[in-house]
């Protein structure tokens, strides 16, 4: 009855849907029909299982530029261009939706010289045009309307190129592109069966006009066959291209199918939250994995298997997340390189000297140097990472270490035992990098960062007992003391004026600092992510988690509750318990973009004994840059004009976060902007206190500036009293991938 309704109701707005075109720009009839068929089309060929062998190909075309010390590391070198990553891989697929799918890797192996990623799932190769809207998964979030949809004929001009005779059917080759630039639509050709109006082949192109992030462009081939009423598909081509400051790459992915069957009997009910599986045995001997050596002729022949040109020396690591290029350990090189060193199952990490380096008004120049050593065999891995910190102000050596154990696949979990003397902020979330402190400190003269100092021993346990629950606990022991500025350096003031390391944000702290204590702190941290999907991936080179275990992201809604306690004993003093219940979710508002809120509420149920440090602070930001974060889920939590610590309380509160951002929906409607392909985005921001103090900001901004910046102009009202103008400017994208994969 429905399709009934539907079809007839196609009907009626055919004509208003073309309303305004002229003869010379009516669609031709059989992308008439083809539209008037694509819904029931859509329902009969959408979920499938096939056999397919993947090949991926990474190219670098070009690099403008040689920065030392960060080319061949952060950046591609100049010795980087040409083929600098090659898989292949046999997969065995089914599909039924985007939250319910399945790939097994039957076989698998990889060669190359830089740490391309190979994050792709299903739903990132949905590009069939029988859907409505293509959605590119993990790429960008509006949807490109489909020329096979009934709002495709208001958008698109069509014509017809060929026709011919295959296999008793006539076959039509007919060209689309979008009538206007600022359409979010595809240019390509479309070769439709008339017997039933699907395609046989297709071949287009989303560009850059369609504002896409980070990509310049998207070029898919797809090839299809239809016999004895059978339909199939037979390949799929998928070219992926960049250009960011000059630096030029592509990468390709190619899948050639067997077994390949549309079916409808499958259900969402036959699939569970693990959708990509690649265990040990996925690998032959001869990848990039050998845990004994090979003769240098098996390298080399399976090099030149895969039509990679490059040195024996260049062999992937096995552990590691740097530049993929294994040398003899230079002492000087780590000073600027990055280096990984292993012995079969054994490998110490020594990240380059530069980057512990830093200032602030307490320690003056300092280093922070970590370095882990670590064995890995099987789902199981020991590490133990140890840091030393030295700053010459207070000329105090502060050593630290953490012990750690993880475990397992499915079940994944985590034992750390830490300990030490370190330097923190009062907000342990560090909302200021140290390194734009540093910046602050030395070029502008001014301190934002409090620290305090801890010597402490403490105990963590992490868990995802199911898909979508995560358990994390602590306990720690610390006897936690105040710091004061020992340096008032600055590279072009003289005798540079820092605000003090202490401050009188609450009524038991004061520039003076806080009373000495001893503490006993218990942490629970419980949380419930709606429709989770997650991967299992051997030894992955992008992975932070050992057994290639990821959690995929998910547009659901996530449930998260936290508690933190003071334990009062004979040797230990705080005495509170703080309790915090949120909800978090993203969703489409139809084709013009993506929302994003979260809303949490906490209280202190207990505060007999309660040092600043454990008030609730808030993520805050008085400096000129946003804060990047590991968890992009915690972007959203983050004010844009809040002072660090004028809101941290001990009472209850109510927190909330909400943006749109409209993925070039509006501005790629104004002619001078669109080739710019900048994005618009707007949000607002609350903090409100039981003592009835708030903090409300109000932002609108542009990102994708450059492909990679985020620029917000912000309104904070400081307790319905005074306004706050400020400007910010960030990195918008993944930062945990970049992270993984810099």
């Amino acid at each position: 009855m429905r399709k009934w309704l539907r079809s007839i109701a196609f009907i009626i707005l055919l004509p208003a849907l073309m309303l305004g075109q002229d003869a010379s720009d009516k669609p031709p009839p059989q992308i008439i029909k083809a539209v008037e068929l694509r819904l029931a089309n859509f329902k009969q060929y959408r979920h499938y299982s096939a056999q397919f062998f993947e090949s991926c190909r990474a190219e670098i075309s070009n690099v403008p530029l040689s920065i030392w010390p960060i080319s061949g590391t952060l950046v591609p070198a100049k010795k980087d261009r040409g083929i600098v990553y090659r898989s292949q891989a046999l997969i065995e697929a089914k599909y039924f939706d985007d939250f319910h799918y399945d790939q097994d890797v039957l076989l698998k192996r990889e060669a190359g010289h830089l740490p391309i990623p190979n994050w792709h799932q299903l739903p990132g190769y949905g590009y069939g045009l029988l859907q409505e809207r293509i959605y590119l998964n993990q790429t960008f979030h509006r949807g490109f309307i489909s020329p096979l949809s009934e709002e495709g004929l208001r958008i698109y001009h069509y014509q017809i190129l060929d026709s011919a005779f295959a296999d008793g059917d006539k076959r039509y080759n007919i060209s689309f592109k979008p009538k206007k630039e600022e359409y979010p639509g595809l240019k390509g050709n479309i070769w439709l069966i008339d017997s039933v109006f699907l395609p046989l082949e297709t071949d287009f192109v989303i560009s850059a006009n369609n504002q896409l992030e980070l990509l310049d462009s998207i070029c898919l081939e797809q090839k299809y066959q239809w016999q004895k009423g059978e339909y199939k598909m037979l390949s799929q081509n998928i070219s992926l291209y960049l250009n960011l400051f000059g630096y030029r790459g592509s990468y390709h992915i190619d899948h050639e199918f067997s077994q390949f069957e549309y079916s409808t009997t499958l259900r969402a009910n036959q699939f569970d939250a693990l959708v990509y599986h690649q265990s040990k045995d996925d690998f032959n001997l001869d990848t990039n994995y050998w845990q004994n050596s090979a003769s240098n002729q098996q390298h080399q022949n399976y090099y030149d298997s895969l039509s990679l040109k490059t040195p024996l020396a260049k062999q992937f690591r096995l552990y590691g997340r740097q530049r993929l290029e294994p040398e003899n350990f230079v002492l000087y090189k780590n000073l600027y390189r990055h280096y990984t060193i292993r012995h079969n199952n054994w490998y110490t990490d020594l990240p380059a000297f530069y980057r512990s380096l830093g200032f602030n008004a307490v320690e003056g120049p300092y280093s922070r140097y970590v370095f882990k050593v670590g064995h890995i065999k099987d789902q199981q891995e020991w590490y133990l990472e140890s840091q030393l910190r030295y700053g010459l102000a207070d000329a105090r050596l502060k050593p630290s270490f953490s012990l750690a154990h993880n475990s397992g696949h499915i079940k994944s979990r985590s034992f750390m035992l830490k300990g030490g003397t370190d330097y923190r902020q009062f907000n342990e979330d560090e909302p200021i990098l140290p390194v734009l402190n540093t910046t602050y400190n030395l070029l502008l003269a001014r301190n934002y960062l409090n620290l305090f100092g801890k010597d402490y021993l403490s105990f963590q346990y992490n868990s995802q007992p199911t898909p979508g629950f995560s358990f994390s606990s602590s306990l720690e022991y610390a006897y936690r003391y105040p710091l004061y500025n020992n340096t008032n350096f600055s590279l072009f003031k003289a005798e540079a004026d820092f605000d003090d390391n202490n401050d009188d944000f609450a009524e038991n702290i004061s520039t003076q600092g806080f009373r000495a204590h001893q503490a006993l702190s218990f942490e629970l941290n419980l949380s419930y992510q709606f429709k989770q999907l997650y991967e299992v991936r051997y030894k992955q080179r992008f992975q932070d988690l050992y057994d290639g275990r990821r959690n995929l992201q998910t547009r659901a809604p996530k449930l998260y509750f936290d508690l933190r306690a003071g334990i009062p004993t004979a040797f230990s003093e705080t005495n509170y318990i703080f309790q915090r219940i949120g909800l978090q979710n993203s969703f489409r508002w139809g084709n013009i973009g993506l929302s994003q809120f979260d809303i949490s509420a906490g209280s202190f149920l207990h505060s007999e004994n309660l040092p600043f440090i454990d008030y609730q602070h808030f993520d805050g930001v008085q400096v000129f840059f946003l804060q990047p974060t590991t968890d992009r889920s915690a972007m959203i939590k983050q004010f844009s004009s809040l002072p660090y610590y004028n809101y941290s309380t001990n009472e209850s509160f109510v927190e909330l976060h909400f943006e749109h951002n409209f993925d070039g929906a509006l501005l790629s409607q104004i002619d001078f902007i669109r080739p710019y392909k900048v994005h618009s985005l707007i949000g607002f921001n609350s903090l409100h206190l039981k003592d009835r103090r708030a903090f409300i900001e109000l932002f609108f901004g542009l990102d994708n500036i450059f492909k990679v910046l985020r620029l917000e102009f912000v309104a904070g009202i400081d307790n319905f009293q005074s306004l706050r103008p400020a400007m910010r400017i960030g990195f918008d994208f993944n930062y945990d991938y970049y992270k993984r994969n810099r």
